[in-house]
């Protein structure tokens, strides 16, 4: 005997009639006993391609609640702030209220509106889920209104440059395909709608007959055509469920391990931070020991018996952080130094880091969230305990590393190191000396530094032959 017996069974039909032009639309502002016969429709408009929707709503304006002032000077406001004093409020008071509409759901392809009676279930598939909102634009209005008096008047000037903050300015991450077509589903992407002129729509009240005549069409006009019957077996019926795998739907790991070895530990470890060897192997395809270990040489590090990748697999000279806009050079240089600090001890602070590590605080947490773990008093850690039986196991590679960081660690300390001054031999003193001793010699001077820029060739002195030319002169006169 079955431990869940079948009870009763209802027939499900599926209607199409209404599958793209039914639309939920919720009200999350207004309280659920009100329900949405409370409030009265003044005007709506839908915009079918953004699925933006807006509806006009009466405010009783005749309430005791309602402060008359205060809606007289929002219209005013409103009025001013727009041109040519054109406003949607035809009246001198607040008298409507807006509600926009908003994608709550972006794809609602898994999502439908059943209505059941006369013990059948009709399904209708739903076209969009809009969650509606109010507007305030004439609060905005106002606002600024009141900041462009202030501004003129001059009374915030000094106030606006006390208040006075940084500017925070971000750069794009290159991003793959993969990622933009991810984005591209994504409610901030789909929130940026091309303009669209709004179709003027009638709004028909939830007993209206017009409203009826509309649920009738949520029934499936053809009941007796029968789509699928259950008489399978249970695992053609699996099947169904749960399709066999194809080659379009293989996993990450499937399609890595038809590439290349070295593609395949190249991705693997770019993918994952840091990966011990065991872990490593298990996940790439058939291979020998030697192989792998080449291979892994060439795109990782060994850090506490563990594998990480390199930092220009990371960083590549084209990239810039994200946060700060830090290049991918001083990205790699400082992510080396944190690497260096955990194959010398456990625990690393971040304190410790800043007077080597020229780079802001965000960077180094994201350099540090990859491939490590935070423990509280003691710092950061490695997130893969450390694997001294490979290092036992595999002595040469674990040499080969050893002789890379401290060849590495003597790089990074003259890269940060203070350039020293040079001092100047006594030669160059004893000339500098003699400069400063013609310094004031007048003539003279420029005289033997002109001659000093002929290679240090000097020219012999040709006599004078100014007496001679005159006597010439004299006896020809």
């Amino acid at each position: 005997m079955e431990e869940d017996p079948v009870v009763k069974e209802i027939p499900v039909f599926l209607s199409k009639t209404l599958q793209d032009k039914l639309y939920l639309v919720q009200y999350p502002l207004l309280p659920m006993r009100d329900g949405s016969e409370n409030f009265t429709v003044l005007k709506s408009s839908f915009k079918p391609e953004n699925q933006e929707l807006q509806l006009e709503l009466e405010v009783d304006v005749e309430n005791n609640n309602y402060d008359q002032i205060k809606g007289a000077q929002f219209i005013l406001n409103a009025k001013n702030e727009s041109k040519k004093n054109e406003s949607i409020y035809d009246s001198d008071l607040l008298d409507k209220t807006i509600l926009s509409s908003a994608q709550s759901v972006v794809d609602c392809t898994n999502y439908a509106i059943g209505i059941f009676q006369n013990e059948e279930f009709h399904i209708t598939p739903v076209k969009g889920i809009l969650e509606m909102r109010p507007q305030f634009d004439y609060l905005e209005k106002g606002d600024k209104r009141a900041k462009d008096e202030t501004k003129a008047s001059g009374e915030d000037s000094n106030d606006e440059e006390e208040n006075a903050a940084p500017v925070k300015v971000t750069f794009a991450r290159h991003q793959s395909d993969h990622v933009k077509k991810f984005q591209e589903q994504s409610f901030q992407f789909n929130s940026k709608k091309k303009p669209e002129c709004c179709i003027q729509t009638t709004y028909i009240p939830m007993h209206a007959p017009e409203a009826h005549l509309t649920r009738i069409q949520m029934f499936c006009p053809s009941r007796d055509m029968m789509v699928h019957s259950l008489n399978l077996s249970p695992q053609e019926y699996l099947d169904l469920l749960i399709p066999p795998r194809s080659q379009h739907s293989m996993t990450f790991l499937e399609q890595v391990k038809m590439l290349p070895l070295e593609e395949q530990v190249r991705i693997l470890m770019k993918k994952s931070g840091i990966l011990s060897f065991k872990n490593l192997r298990s996940m790439i395809s058939d291979h020998n020991v030697t192989d792998a270990l080449n291979y892994v040489q060439k795109a990782a590090v060994l850090v506490q018996g563990n594998w990480i990748v390199k930092s220009e697999l990371i960083y590549p000279k084209d990239f810039t952080s994200s946060q700060n806009g830090i290049p991918g050079e001083v990205m790699c240089r400082a992510r080396d130094y944190i690497l260096l600090c955990f194959t010398e001890r456990p625990y690393i602070k971040r304190d410790q880091l800043s007077t080597f590590v020229k780079v802001p605080l965000a960077e180094v947490n994201e350099i540090l969230e990859v491939i490590a773990t935070k423990e509280f008093k003691e710092g950061w850690k490695l997130m893969l305990p450390p694997d001294w039986e490979f290092c036992k196991r595999f002595p040469e590679q674990t040499e080969r590393q050893r002789i890379f960081w401290d060849a590495r660690r003597k790089y990074l300390t003259e890269s940060h190191a203070p350039p020293r001054q040079r001092r100047k031999s006594s030669r160059e003193s004893l000339g500098s000396e003699n400069e400063e001793r013609n310094v004031g010699r007048g003539r003279k001077s420029h005289r033997d530094s002109s001659l000093s820029d002929n290679d240090g060739t000097v020219e012999p002195v040709k006599p004078k032959k100014t007496s001679s030319r005159k006597n010439s002169e004299t006896t020809t006169t």
